[in-house]
């Protein structure tokens, strides 16, 4: 019954959400992404997780019955929620958001992205790959002897599960201009590919999905608990997105809106990483989307 509690509250409070950000019209925050263009990927993302459940019908998901070999799953998830609290008051300090623009490319991503210089955005990739890749798997796979398939870090096994993640992939890159993101030089999709890897891809995957999400699964004694938990962290991971504004309490309440859409996506994560049992398939179900961001890469570091 807790388990049910704890999903129907997000649901209900993400649907809330939706009814603030309709209400406002774009308004309060102009530079926030197009409610319309969320909306249709939130339900293209929908569809992607009922397929998903799909696929995973014959696998549990992970949870406290699932024998993970997680030692103290509790203490480590305070230690790594303390760490992800020190991260957002360290890119805080260092101008440092969780992502360079709104994936996408809409509202006023456009905007956010010609503000950056080559020094920016390579400051912004170091940052995350650093203490998002490097130090947690220091941590963790040399200090605490977790193995690689503890920490999830295996490719889902089957020819169906290749071809999920290569569908929604293609999915992803549907979101934005298809003039922009299919029409780039080569070596922009290289540079894409590698920028948002190191920046975004991998560090979302080792701090989350590798980490998180199984230990929550884990504590709350329901995956389903898990996913809806994780979500609301990686929300609260982005309070300094470019959009948001928390000056007036109707910033405020817009901002917290857009913060449970970033929560609907981090849900989802957790969904595609404790059902599919890989922490690398929620690349694939809802992050391959910054890759309609080639176009500014292209610009930001002159790639002909």
């Amino acid at each position: 019954m807790r388990r049910k509690s704890l999903l129907l509250g997000f649901v209900a409070a993400w649907i809330l959400s939706w009814v603030v950000l309709i209400a406002d019209r774009g308004r309060t925050l102009p530079l926030a992404p197009k409610p319309v263009h969320y909306l249709v990927a939130e339900a293209v993302t929908l569809v992607l997780v009922f397929v998903l459940l799909r696929l995973a019908r014959d696998r549990k998901p992970i949870n406290h019955e699932s024998g993970l070999p997680i030692r103290r799953p509790a203490t480590e998830c305070a230690g790594i929620l303390l760490y992800l609290l020190i991260l957002v008051a360290a890119g805080r300090a260092l101008d440092v958001r969780a992502h360079v623009a709104s994936a996408g490319m809409s509202g006023g991503a456009a905007a956010a992205w010609h503000a950056q210089t080559t020094g920016s955005v390579l400051r912004w990739a170091l940052f995350h790959f650093a203490s998002g890749v490097v130090v947690p798997l220091a941590f963790f796979l040399g200090v605490r002897g977790y193995s690689p398939d503890t920490l999830l870090l295996r490719f889902p096994r089957g020819a169906k599960w290749v071809a999920f993640c290569a569908t929604a992939a293609f999915s992803g890159l549907l979101a934005g201009d298809p003039r922009v993101t299919f029409g780039q030089p080569f070596g922009g999709y290289a540079a894409a590919l590698v920028l948002f890897g190191v920046g975004t891809f991998l560090p979302v995957m080792i701090l989350f999905e590798s980490l998180l999400a199984p230990r929550l699964a884990i504590v709350a004694r329901s995956a389903v608990s898990g996913a809806v938990l994780s979500g609301v962290v990686y929300a609260l991971w982005h309070p300094f997105e470019f959009y948001l504004r928390w000056g007036t309490p109707s910033e405020a309440a817009v901002s917290v809106a857009w913060l449970a859409q970033i929560g609907f996506y981090g849900v989802v994560k957790g969904i595609s990483t404790l059902w599919s049992g890989s922490a690398w398939t929620h690349i694939f179900t809802t992050h391959t989307v910054h890759m309609t961001e080639v176009g500014e890469v292209v610009r930001v570091f002159r790639i002909r």
